[in-house]
């Protein structure tokens, strides 16, 4: 199945969670929010059905990125800001605000798609070829992974590819997925030690 979204809204960050190996997989749901529209959607993951549309605020008033906490049952919204918002996932309100520092304590920008692996917060930087590891408590970006070398910009723009800002979990959850915008390419890469 698939679904249209109307022409007025422009789809960015989206995120599968409820019920996905158990007795009842119609639990299964995708959140999805908009840029600039501050309007999310929930969907039935196997119909695409909207279940429910929602309004939301950040700090810029706009959506990038969203990822899942299991375990903490919250929401991690980007939206370009240097803050990563925490919204209960029942109530979709914000239960907290966390600013994302990088090495040497410099505020991080444009905080865009985001993972949630083995307890952090996977970023990627827009206009950036890196790859963020935050923890969701302090904010501190612990590492961060350069990505420059995987696609360089300089055969992107022979293949008129543009940013990196793609990541997604696999299976597995030690092996990500990595592309960017107009990318004719996806990367499966395996980053150890966080």
């Amino acid at each position: 199945p698939y679904t249209c979204m109307p022409h007025n809204y422009f789809a960015e960050g989206i995120q599968v969670y409820g019920n996905r190996n158990g007795d009842r997989p119609q639990d299964e749901k995708l959140i999805q929010i908009t840029w600039k529209s501050k309007v999310g959607f929930i969907y039935n993951a196997t119909t695409l059905d909207v279940i429910e549309q929602f309004n939301f605020d950040t700090v810029r008033g706009e959506g990038w990125g969203i990822c899942y906490d299991k375990d903490r049952h919250e929401f991690i919204v980007s939206d370009g800001s240097q803050f990563l918002h925490f919204w209960d996932a029942d109530t979709l309100e914000e239960k907290r605000r966390v600013a994302v520092t990088r090495k040497g304590l410099e505020a991080a920008r444009n905080i865009n798609e985001l993972e949630f692996v083995h307890g952090k917060v996977l970023a990627n930087v827009w206009y950036e070829d890196v790859i963020l590891v935050i923890d969701p408590e302090t904010g501190v970006s612990e590492s961060e992974y350069n990505m420059e070398t995987l696609y360089p910009q300089t055969e992107r723009k022979r293949d008129r590819a543009d940013v990196l800002n793609g990541i997604s979990i696999s299976k597995d959850e030690d092996t990500l997925y990595i592309t960017g915008k107009m990318w004719d390419r996806m990367y499966l890469l395996s980053l150890k030690g966080f």
